[in-house]
This record gives C-alpha cells, sequence and structure tokens, in this order.
C-alpha cells in the first residue's frame, strides 16, 4: 500500500503542471479579461475622440465637453461602492455580463443625438455597466491564480486598458472620417456585445477548472464587514493612490486628444494615431514589470518592497516626463515626453491593481478592488472637469499639465509608498 506521503505520478504531474504552465481554462480566463479590458477603453475613448468634432461644429463649450467627460467617471466612482458588495455577493459570474450588456447598450445609444442631457445620461450609464469590470476580474483571478503568478496576470489583463486606447483611438478616428461620428458609437458598442456572447457559453464557476492549492487558500479566507473596510489604512491608501493614479491616466484619455487638435493644431486622423502610441509604450512596460514582479516575489522578494519599488518608480518618472511635457518648446517635444509618461505609469500599473489581492481575502478583494476604483474614478472625474476648466480659463493646457504631475506625486506617489504600510493579505481574515 502506497504511503499517504508519497505523491500518484498523476499527482506529482498535476503539481508540475501548476507550478510551470497555466491550464487552457485559465488562459481563457487571462485571455478574456484582457479582451473585456480592450472593449470598455474602446468604449471610453471614442468620446474623447469624438469631442472635438462637437465642440467644433455643435458648439459645445470645452467646458461642457469636460463636465460631459466626467459624467463617465462619477457614475463609476458611485456605481463601484455598489458594484463591490453585489459581486462578492452574487458572484462575478451574474453580475460582470450584466454590467457588459448594460455598458454596450449605453455606448450603442450615445450615437443618437447631441443633446446635452442624454449624453450625460449614457455617458453615466456607460459608468454604471463598467463598475463590475475590475471588481469581477479581482474576484475571478483570486479564485483562478495563485498569488505568485497574479502580477503576470493582472500585468496582461490590465494591458488591455491601454490597448483598448491604442486600437481605439485611430479606430475611432478613421470610423468618423469615413463614417461620421454616430458610427463610432455603433461599431464599438456591437463589439462589446460580441464579447458578452463569446464569454457566457465559456466561463465556468467550479472548482475542477481551479488548481487545487488555490482552492486551499480560497477556503481559509475569512470575512468582514463591507463598511469596516473603511476603517483598514491600508484600504484608504489604495483609495487615495488609486485618486492620484487614475486622474493622470484620464487627462491622458479625455483630453490629450483634444489636446493636439486644439493647441498643437494636429489633424484628426493624425491625432488618433499619436494618441495610441503613450498607450502602447504603457502595454509594454505594464506586462514587462508584471513579469519582472513575479520573478522578483518567486526569487525571495519581500511584497512591500516589490510592489512599492515598481509602483514609485514608475510615479516618479511620470511625473517628471509630465512636468518636461509642460514646458517643451515644440510640439515635437511635448508629444515625446507625454509618451514617455504615461510609458512610466505603465511600469506601477500591474503593481497598484495587484494590491487589493495581496492585502484581501477572497471573499471581499472585489469589495476592496471597489472601494480602490471607486477612489480612483473620483480622481478620474475630476481630470477632464478641471482640465476642460483650466483650458477655457487659460487658453492653453500647460497649467493643466502642472497640476496633474503635481497630483501624480502627492497622491499617487504619496499614499502607495507612505500610506499603505506593510503589504500583506491582512484584510478579511477571520
Amino acid at each position: 500500500m502506497k504511503s499517504i506521503m508519497e505523491p500518484s505520478s498523476s499527482t506529482m504531474q498535476k503539481e508540475v503542471v501548476i507550478h510551470t504552465s497555466w491550464s487552457r481554462y485559465q488562459w481563457f480566463i487571462v485571455t478574456s479579461l484582457f479582451l473585456a479590458m480592450v472593449i470598455a477603453y474602446l468604449d471610453r475613448i471614442n468620446f474623447s475622440i469624438v469631442m472635438p468634432v462637437l465642440i467644433k461644429e455643435y458648439n459645445i463649450s470645452p467646458a461642457t465637453g469636460g463636465i460631459l467627460l466626467s459624467m463617465f467617471n462619477w457614475s463609476l466612482a458611485f456605481f463601484y461602492l455598489f458594484a463591490g458588495p453585489l459581486i462578492d455577493r452574487y458572484h462575478a459570474s451574474r453580475m460582470l455580463p450584466l454590467g457588459v450588456g448594460i455598458w454596450s447598450l449605453a455606448t450603442v445609444f450615445t450615437g443618437i443625438t447631441t443633446s446635452i442631457p442624454f449624453l450625460g445620461a449614457m455617458r453615466a450609464l456607460l459608468g454604471t455597466g463598467e463598475s463590475t469590470l475590475v471588481p469581477s476580474a479581482a474576484k475571478i483571478v483570486s479564485e483562478v491564480f495563485k498569488k505568485e503568478d497574479r502580477g503576470k496576470v493582472v500585468g496582461i489583463y490590465f494591458s488591455g486598458t491601454k490597448v483598448g486606447v491604442t486600437l481605439g483611438a485611430p479606430l475611432a478616428a478613421t470610423i468618423m472620417v469615413a463614417y461620421g461620428w454616430q458610427w463610432v458609437f455603433y461599431i464599438t458598442g456591437a463589439i462589446s456585445l460580441l464579447w458578452l456572447v463569446i464569454w457566457l457559453p465559456f466561463y465556468r464557476r467550479n472548482k475542477e477548472v481551479i488548481p487545487a492549492e488555490v482552492n486551499e487558500e480560497n477556503e481559509k479566507q475569512g470575512s468582514i464587514s463591507w463598511f469596516s473596510l473603511l476603517k483598514n489604512r491600508s484600504v484608504w491608501a489604495l483609495i487615495l493612490g488609486q485618486a492620484g493614479y487614475l486622474y493622470v491616466y484620464f487627462v491622458f484619455i479625455t483630453w490629450v486628444p483634444s489636446y493636439l487638435v486644439l493647441e498643437l493644431k494636429m489633424g484628426f486622423l493624425k491625432t488618433g494615431f499619436l494618441s495610441m502610441v503613450p498607450f502602447l509604450l504603457a502595454v509594454i512596460a505594464g506586462i514587462s514589470s508584471g513579469w519582472a514582479a513575479d520573478w522578483w516575489i518567486k526569487s525571495g522578494g519581500h511584497l512591500s518592497l516589490v510592489r512599492k519599488t515598481f509602483i514609485g518608480c514608475g510615479f516618479i518618472l511620470s511625473t517628471i516626463f509630465i512636468i518636461i511635457s509642460a514646458y517643451a518648446p515644440t510640439a515635437n517635444l511635448t508629444v515625446l515626453f507625454l509618451i514617455l509618461s504615461m510609458g512610466s505609469l505603465g511600469i506601477a500599473s500591474p503593481n497598484i491593481n495587484s494590491l487589493p489581492m495581496d492585502i484581501a481575502s477572497r471573499r471581499v478583494v472585489s469589495s476592496v478592488s471597489a472601494l480602490q476604483n471607486f477612489g480612483g474614478n473620483i480622481g478620474g472625474a475630476f481630470a477632464p472637469a478641471l482640465t476642460g476648466i483650466l483650458y477655457s480659463w487659460t487658453g492653453s493646457f500647460q497649467s493643466s499639465l502642472i497640476l496633474t504631475g503635481v497630483i501624480a506625486i502627492v497622491l499617487g506617489f504619496g499614499a502607495h509608498i507612505f500610506l499603505i504600510g506593510k503589504i500583506d493579505k491582512s484584510v478579511g481574515i477571520g
């Protein structure tokens, strides 16, 4: 009779597979979440590409345009407060498809009219639907992947946010020039619905497709009252730090395309293609830093040191480059330093978005992720509004770029490096 301490050959085989590669189902999860992020950001960037047309042809002021852009973020931030707890209670298997359906329809209907109240309502509905994506992704990844692999996983699927902008800007510009601005929303909304049709038959919520040691880790997790999460210092660090991160990110998404058209006098097609370059660099930086962080952790690096090193370097470099861009003497140098700023922020991205899984138990990871992104989208909501207001007042984007750099270093760098403390799984245990 075999000793209970002696693993069977099939068990050993499974362990080797678990430690050296991902299963096909795990690759399906990573790929699907990556594509969901791509599509979500197609649906975010499209309005930014259309905005100069609305300003020039429909007499929408830059300040009103900034408010319309920020409506998405205010809605997203507000509904994160509900999405996290609902996903923890009813699971991503129900809430994610519901959210995708809502944001797909909101995107399609945005092309119907130029009525300001209606456009604002559709931007708000887009935020409502997309509030389910990031917390659902955190829940699914925490269930399916070990912590040593989550930096890579987050780096891959969160690179979809940059790929979405990278593809979305030239795609929207090309559609708009060829068919009119309305078709930008009809086509991108249809792409979202296509993702949902593919996801529903293949996603399976059962333990047979999850590595055994991840199941064991999941079962050990405890629960905690959602409101008591706000008593935790690390949760507040995530909220404030993400506010700094997404402020910078949404300045790039919402106003950089208009900056290139309105101040640097570039054409729509050139703007669409130039707008994608910063995010392309951020994709490369994000995936690379996610893999590097996992390698460092597996090599014995302390989790706090690893995360803070990548996050800190990303924010410092991003701030330096964006301040330089504000004073660059030529349009080419301005664009170059904007590209380097967004690329540097990509270094921080996978490590920032791994933090909810680092500090929270599986049972509350969606709530912690939602709170993180609630704070982030408060910052993201102020970004287009303040940028539009400052541009209206000054006729220049220079002051907006300086403010963006200050917020990046104070909130993004400061909260993640000094407020968060030691990074360990301390939220929601017991």
